[in-house]
């Protein structure tokens, strides 16, 4: 069985590409242009067909419904408009006399006029009674791709290929305004119910938000790859949906322009997006000659943006510790309440993954550097992107912020360090000296000097004010891949590919101390919270220095896997490490002696970061499945455990080799989307392993608010246990739900098993 989303309904499947749908205004149906010239009106009771309007095999560019739901408007590739009969499909009347072919239609609110837009560069106002041509609107000198009334029906808009959108008053035909601010054509426009903004999207990759009065644009939406088709407001007027060629659908908040959900299925360019007039779905058609529908006012939906897509590549916690950040190789930074795991925001701006990211020491910001090569500055509280730092540079591989705040420093893939003012975003300094990519960099505790390591082995003190090298620390003969300060900052200890751990004096330059015993790479150094020690990670063990007697105190070993990641909690008592496997294990730092293991079966432990509060027991782990989890550590008994706290929603389901079969109480559109992924088997009742294990899930729900109207229970000797939930709507939810124990408990709605030791 292929993959689900939460909030995802059946699809629909044509012979042709869906170049343009509509809902009627009472939502009882689905109207789709085809390439081949036919419109296909589905019921969307049953998303059936139940009326097919055949054209002249001439394809037909855009479609439009009448505010009665009796008529629809057709703008084809042949240069005419058509207004056709519903019920009947018969043509009411031709609109011929454009000059090219018509890539877009409206209806008027009132019904009795229609618009139509083509490729010679006019806008035409069509009476419905009549079918004669009441204006032609001249002012573009490109095609005109989108056009849109004005809620009251007294406004035309258009866009077009010279890249601006103009605003056409109904009665006189006189253009009221032009706006300007795309770099590229214009391919929808849409009006919000309230008239007073109007959006527009580009193939420069921007949906555009303008102040129709004031004429001036209020914000500009980014985080498509490429250019964008179609955009709509919902009914309230505070969602925007977004599509394009980067194949996805975006949810905007329309107030603070934040990206809320990120739709993935289609496997080709999206052509049209529309809300049903309820406003709690979206039709959004392809290329891929499909129509996927989303119930985007279903709780699971709404969840949908908490967990990323793909490889999770960096995990912080905010520094009061009341959020949760983190960045994935799928080009967004994902904020979440750290008591709850619940979503606040998705980050949405880069075009390449986001390698890392740093909170200033306030939290009201992050800083992000991704390999499109380029830093954002992003706001937390309303998730806006502040700033771009674009400065000539490669893949952008880590970033941070002084101990300040006021500066932020950033390196990247061939060498280059750049310093930059964080309150203007002006590059202060380009430091030069490294030949190869800058892999750590690393404020000293007063923030009045920067190490930074590079690919080559060496590591460079730095001014922060100046730029002045201080240091060029050689001894290295292999990639630096750590570098750390002590507490004081008068000591710089430096992890290499070499085996060896080195000390530095920071005001000297000389070598210290030497660590020799690690046999294999030393990926990551860090001082214990108290200073007194320094631990250093390789794939093969973990060792704890004294830095005054240089003893090697403890070596920690027999995790599964190459050791990924590793972090002291808060209070320097405990080391947290995680594995290619995805084991995560507990250590006790004075004994040496692991205090507890958990099997997270979540990929490998891409990232870790304890609760920045001194009192706290928590931690978060981000996995290379997508997948970020709070983890509690807890004493029972004197025996210590790892228990789950929360991950956040699902975003997918993934089941191979699996028959559902016998379930009772699924409803038709559930029915008919597992049979869509390849479920087969009706009517359903139980999950039946075929006898092959059940794929990991992107993430799981943590806790069950509701109790489940139908659930499936299933001892598995992989330790998984399988639960179909029916949701209320008529969207799919599916949880599936990790356990240490055999079997599964019996009341669903506690808190899930949590994994041990």
């Amino acid at each position: 069985m292929a993959s689900v989303q939460f909030g995802e309904l059946p699809f629909l499947s044509e012979n042709n590409v869906i170049v343009s749908c509509v809902y009627s205004p009472d939502g009882m149906s689905l109207a789709l242009a085809l390439s081949n010239g036919d419109i296909k009106i589905y019921s969307t009771t049953s998303w059936e067909s139940v009326r097919t309007l055949n054209g002249d095999g001439t394809r037909v560019q855009s479609v439009a419904y009448s505010p009665k739901g009796d008529q629809i408007v057709s703008g084809s590739l042949d240069a005419t408009a058509r207004v056709l009969d519903v019920e009947s499909g018969t043509c009411i009347h031709e609109l011929s006399g454009h000059g090219g072919d018509v890539y877009c239609v409206a209806f008027s609110p009132r019904g009795d006029t229609v618009a139509s837009g083509d490729e010679d560069g006019t806008v035409r106002v069509w009476d419905v009674v009549t079918g004669d041509c009441r204006f032609i609107l001249i002012g573009h000198t490109g095609s005109i791709w989108g056009v849109a009334y004005s809620p009251k029906g007294d406004r035309i808009a258009s866009g077009g290929s010279d890249s601006i959108v103009q605003l056409w008053s109904v009665e006189t035909g006189e253009c009221l305004r032009t706006l300007t601010g795309h770099d590229a054509r214009i391919l929808g426009i849409s009006y919000s119910p309230k008239e007073e903004r109007l959006a527009s999207v580009s193939d420069d990759t921007t949906v555009r938000i303008w102040d129709v009065e004031a004429g001036y644009c209020c914000r500009v939406l980014t985080g498509h790859s490429q250019g964008i088709f179609t955009v709509a407001y919902s009914l309230q007027g505070d969602v925007i949906a977004s599509a394009g060629t980067d194949n996805t659908v975006r949810i905007w908040d329309a107030e603070t322009g934040v990206c809320r959900q990120v739709l993935i299925g289609h496997s080709g360019t999206v052509q049209c997006v529309v809300f049903s007039p309820r406003g709690d779905r979206i039709a959004c058609g392809s290329d891929d000659s499909t129509v996927r529908l989303w119930d985007v006012g279903s709780e699971g939906t709404r969840q949908f943006s908490t967990t990323n897509r793909s490889q999770v590549l960096s995990v912080k916690y905010s520094p009061n510790g009341d959020q949760i950040a983190s960045s994935s190789a799928d080009q967004s930074i994902r904020l979440m309440d750290a008591e709850t795991g619940v979503s606040r925001c998705v980050l949405a701006g880069h075009t390449n993954r986001i390698n890392t990211i740093a909170y200033s020491p306030r939290g009201d910001l992050i800083a992000s550097g991704s390999y499109d090569g380029t830093v954002k500055l992003w706001d937390v509280e309303t998730g806006a992107c502040r700033r771009t730092l674009d400065g000539d540079m490669d893949w952008v591989m880590i970033v941070e912020y002084s101990p300040r705040g006021d500066q932020i420093a950033s390196g990247d893939d061939i060498g280059t360090l750049k310093l930059w003012d964080a309150t203007t975003g002006a590059c202060q300094h380009t430091l030069t000296g490294h030949t190869a990519g800058v892999i750590s960099i690393v404020y000293s505790p007063t923030g009045n000097q920067i190490a930074s390591s590079c690919k080559v082995g060496t590591v460079r003190v730095w001014n922060a004010e100046s730029g002045v090298c201080l240091h060029i620390l050689s001894g290295h003969d292999d990639w630096v891949r750590s570098i750390a300060y002590s507490l004081q900052g008068d000591l710089l200890v430096s992890a290499s590919d070499d085996c060896t751990v080195r000390v530095w004096d920071v005001e000297t330059g000389e070598c210290r101390q030497i660590f020799i015993g690690h046999t294999n790479y030393v990926r990551i150094v860090e001082y214990s919270p108290q200073g007194s020690q320094v631990a250093t990670g390789s794939d093969e063990s973990i060792r704890v220095w004294d830095i005054g007697t240089r003893e090697c105190l403890h070596t920690l070993t027999s995790y599964t896997g190459s050791l990924t990641y590793f972090e002291y909690s808060s209070n320097g008592n405990q080391i947290v490490s995680g594995t290619t496997e995805g084991q995560i294990r507990l250590w006790d730092v004075t004994s040496g002696q692991c205090q507890a293991v958990v099997e997270s079966s979540s990929g490998s432990i891409e990232s870790i970061a304890w609760s920045t509060t001194s009192d706290a027991n928590c931690f978060v782990t981000g996995c290379s499945d997508g997948s970020v989890r709070m983890w509690q550590v807890v004493k029972d008994d004197d025996a210590w455990r790892v228990r789950l706290r929360w991950i956040p929603a699902s975003v997918e389901l993934v089941v191979t080799d699996t028959i559902i079969q016998d379930v009772q109480g699924l409803s038709r559109l559930n029915n008919q989307l597992l049979k869509q992924r390849g479920a087969t088997g009706e009517p359903f009742d139980r999950l039946r392993d075929m006898g092959k294990k059940v794929a990991r899930m992107a993430s799981v729900m943590s806790t069950l608010n509701q109790p489940p109207a139908v659930v499936v229970q299933e001892s598995s000797t992989d330790n998984l246990a399988s639960v179909v939930q029916e949701s209320s709507t008529d969207n799919l939810a599916m949880v599936v739900q990790e356990s240490c124990t055999d079997n599964l408990a019996s009341d669903q709605t506690e808190q899930p098993k949590q994994p041990a030791e």
